[in-house]
């Protein structure tokens, strides 16, 4: 993932909460504006970092873009086992519910059995008379008969005993059907507790997936704030190397300054400075928001881009101060040139591939003190140039030629 695409992401994040800082002459500038200069602000940012730095940056911006996505797994994954053990409970219930019913359709289905056990039996004993006998019966009736009356009466038992058989059958029905019925109940009660089974056990294996996806995902989220931490920690620290860096430099400018003061030339108000490079000016004085840490940090000079190698020039005449390798500065050389308004004047010169002047050195204005390069914290060749008063840094465009040329 290439770092300046890394910051990007990680400044839109960071814009969600803090200001952002404009660019100097870019007031009354739309959000589409704004959004556009807080994207340069981050990859302006840490053209000055370390590669440690840099590193932290890009595994700040990925873990920055792949929480969201993180959390939301997780999120899922939890309410996945949520309504995994929502089922499991509706699945326990009916299950519970079912075997009450099947249990009573059973109890059922014994009484039914009994009754049409019974009324099977007395059919089979009215069967059994019939065949044996009826038949012969009603004819012996009719030829006992003492009279017509008799017979009427002997023929209408006859009739009785039909009709028996004949309630006999339909109570058989009825009791088969009631018993068909007790059966179909059984059978649908255990049914469904079979499928409240199968349900409760799909329940838990859906549960026990989406708890392994929520581990998985929970470690994900860990491991992402992990390092985001990390990578704020070494932001940090790099922080305060780049400050206490800054405020040597100053320390050791007032203190040469001051030796140095009954020396010093005057300088009259107004005094202009010439360019340093040919080169196309890409970065501003001021502070920018830290793409990691959303604090302010000072960028203490402007950056001029040029081709490796293209000559530096004494933005004024005076005496070499510093010339040397300086840390995040990389080859670095500072000149004094007097005394402005009762504070001392000078100008730094960072990034260079090479250094042509040494301490102590009287310069010319206008003489070539070095070369552009790209050493220290610095992502291409370009000269990060600076003007301190007192030996802090201030803007230096208001110093030099409102052409830049």
């Amino acid at each position: 993932m290439d770092y300046r695409r890394g910051l990007v992401a990680a400044v839109v994040v960071t814009m969600g909460t803090l200001p952002v800082t404009l660019l100097p002459g870019v007031a009354g500038a739309d959000s589409h504006e704004e959004l556009t200069h807080a994207e340069d602000d981050a990859v302006h940012a840490l053209e000055h970092a370390t590669a440690r730095e840099r590193a932290a940056a890009e595994r700040y911006a990925e873990a920055t873009e792949q929480l969201p996505e993180a959390e939301a797994r997780l999120s899922e994954a939890r309410r996945k086992i949520d309504d995994a053990a929502a089922v499991m409970a509706a699945a326990a219930a009916e299950e519970q519910a079912a075997a009450e019913d099947r249990a009573a359709a059973e109890a059922r289905q014994e009484g039914l059995q009994v009754e049409l056990e019974r009324a099977e039996d007395r059919i089979r004993a009215l069967a059994t008379a019939t065949y044996q006998g009826s038949g012969m019966y009603t004819v012996t009736a009719v030829l006992s008969a003492t009279g017509p009356q008799d017979v009427i009466n002997r023929l209408g038992l006859v009739d009785r005993v039909a009709a028996g058989e004949r309630e006999a059958m339909r109570e058989l029905a009825a009791a088969q059907a009631r018993a068909g019925v007790a059966r179909e109940e059984a059978d649908q009660a255990r049914q469904r507790a079979e499928d409240a089974r199968l349900a409760a056990q799909g329940a838990l294996d859906a549960a026990r997936a989406a708890e392994r996806e929520a581990e998985q995902a929970a470690d994900e989220v860990a491991e992402l704030v992990a390092a985001r931490a990390e990578a704020l920690a070494v932001a940090e620290e790099e922080r305060e190397k780049a400050e206490a860096e800054l405020a040597r430099i100053a320390d050791e400018l007032r203190e040469w300054e001051e030796a140095n003061r009954d020396t010093a030339q005057q300088l009259p108000s107004g005094s202009q400075l010439r360019m340093p490079v040919d080169g196309v000016l890409t970065s501003y004085y001021g502070t920018r928001l830290d793409p990691i840490t959303g604090e302010e940090r000072l960028h203490s000079g402007v950056d001029f881009a040029a081709p490796g190698g293209t000559p530096i020039w004494a933005a004024a005449a005076g005496t070499v101060i510093q010339a040397g390798w300086n840390s995040g500065y990389g080859y670095f050389t500072c000149l004094s040139h007097g005394t402005y308004e009762g504070q001392g004047l000078s100008t730094c010169y960072a990034h260079q591939s090479s250094i042509l002047v040494s301490s102590g050195q009287s310069v010319a204005a206008g003489a070539v003190i070095g070369r552009v390069g790209s050493t220290g914290r610095s992502t291409g060749d370009h000269l990060h140039f600076e003007v301190r008063l007192a030996g802090s840094p201030t803007d230096p465009l208001p110093w030099l030629p409102d052409c830049l040329c």
